[in-house]
């Protein structure tokens, strides 16, 4: 039984936006990979792209990922690189430097509660 032509181009529709979001997945684990290890960042985009492609084409009406679909997920991860990469990548790193900032405080305030606990409490 064929699809509807609405159907279809949902389908289509949502495989634009798949690429998109992976296209988004792979600037925030490259911000992630700039920091430390890249090998494990890498790992877990291509488990999760993975994971997202197999779901995509299990919900399709036949469980094929189709030409069109494959085709435009890359389209979309092809403009995502080319128009929202350049400016979704600084601020994913401006986010990643507030939040280490933000652990580091905290990290420190906690020693400082460690220490001061440790000579109030513990004096005896």
């Amino acid at each position: 039984m064929a699809l509807s032509i609405r159907a279809q181009a949902l389908s289509l529709l949502a495989a634009l936006a798949l690429g998109t979001g992976l296209g988004l997945l792979y600037d925030l684990f490259r911000a992630l990979r700039r920091r430390g290890r890249d090998t494990l960042w890498d790992l877990l985009f291509c488990a999760l792209a993975a994971c997202a492609a197999f779901l995509f084409a299990m919900r399709a009406d036949n469980g094929i990922f189709g030409t069109g679909e494959l085709l435009l997920s890359l389209l979309g991860l092809l403009v995502y690189f080319r128009f929202l990469s350049p400016r979704c990548l600084p601020a994913f790193g401006f986010c990643l430097n507030g939040f280490r900032a933000f652990c580091i405080k905290t990290l420190n305030f906690a020693k400082k509660v460690g220490q001061c606990c440790k000579k109030t409490l513990f004096k005896f």
